[in-house]
């Protein structure tokens, strides 16, 4: 299997950021992104992506997330026109970055690169003619400042992409819930944790929301995330403990219970633990 490397494609390596467009007819061979997750949006005409063993038709106006070490190609191409965006995840979304409260944002740029690798995928974003226009209306800003590169290029494509993606993130419509099982509602949970993290929640609850058991819903947030859904709600208080420590004089004890705490001794171990320092220590650093 033939394995793509951003370096192949960036002209900066110091910007780990590439856009075109490009044209196939026919088909695609099949490939691996090594280091990368691409957004694709198809331009014009039809083609079939094929995902691991998995096949589907693609036309203009989808848009879809691949992630690394993924394979995937394209057949029977026609009039197959579509832009390219590769970029690094790690890079490109902040632990600040507010539109992670979305759904949307979360279906599309997480769960869906890990559900297309591991699991038959059904859901998909498909724009509109009015969606479509702005979304290709945006692109081409992208690309005039990739190919010009005038002072502040970087900073302007940035930005640029930025509003794509928050922009998609807005659109990005859950299915309707069927008895068709589909992974994607795992979106409802993470959503749901982004925005009631200092409250009581439980996996139970969570798994609901993604109509899951816990057992399952637990284990494919680990993989996805990288940590568990506990954990992942922990490291959100944490980081507003961090702010709260830096920004306020807001006590100690009070900063616990602010974030969903409750137990300043157990707050202050969990802080020691993410932070490598107590609460106060971090606090005279700032």
């Amino acid at each position: 299997m033939y394995e793509m490397k951003l370096e192949f494609f960036a002209m900066d390596h110091n910007f780990p950021f590439f856009i075109q467009y490009g044209h196939h007819s026919g088909d695609f061979f099949m490939h691996v992104h090594k280091d990368f997750t691409e957004l694709v949006i198809v331009m014009e005409g039809t083609a079939v992506h094929v995902v691991g063993e998995e096949s589907y038709e693609i036309k203009k106006g989808d848009i879809f997330v691949i992630g690394s070490n993924t394979a995937h190609g394209f057949k029977d191409s026609k009039n197959f026109r579509l832009c390219n965006i590769m970029f690094r995840p790690e890079l490109t979304f902040s632990q600040d970055f507010d539109i992670k409260k979305s759904k949307g944002f979360h279906a599309l740029f997480v769960l869906e690169p890990y559900i297309t690798k591991e699991y038959v995928f059904q859901s998909k974003l498909r724009l509109n003619f009015t969606e479509y226009e702005k979304v290709s209306a945006m692109i081409d800003e992208m690309m005039y400042e990739y190919k010009v590169r005038m002072d502040g290029w970087q900073e302007m494509l940035n930005s640029c992409f930025m509003r794509l993606i928050i922009y998609l993130s807005r659109i990005y419509k859950l299915p309707e819930k069927t008895d068709t099982y589909d992974l994607i509602y795992i979106a409802n949970a993470i959503s749901y944790i982004e925005n009631h993290f200092i409250e009581s929640i439980t996996v139970k609850q969570l798994a609901e929301m993604a109509y899951l058991s816990e057992r399952h819903f637990s284990r494919v947030f680990t993989n996805t995330y990288h940590i568990s859904p506990m954990q992942y709600v922990i490291k959100l208080r944490l980081h507003y403990a961090s702010l709260l420590l830096k920004n306020t004089s807001i006590s100690i004890t009070d900063i616990s219970i602010q974030t969903g705490f409750n137990d300043s001794n157990y707050f202050a171990r969990q802080f020691k633990k993410y932070y490598h320092c107590s609460p106060s220590e971090y606090r005279e650093l700032q």
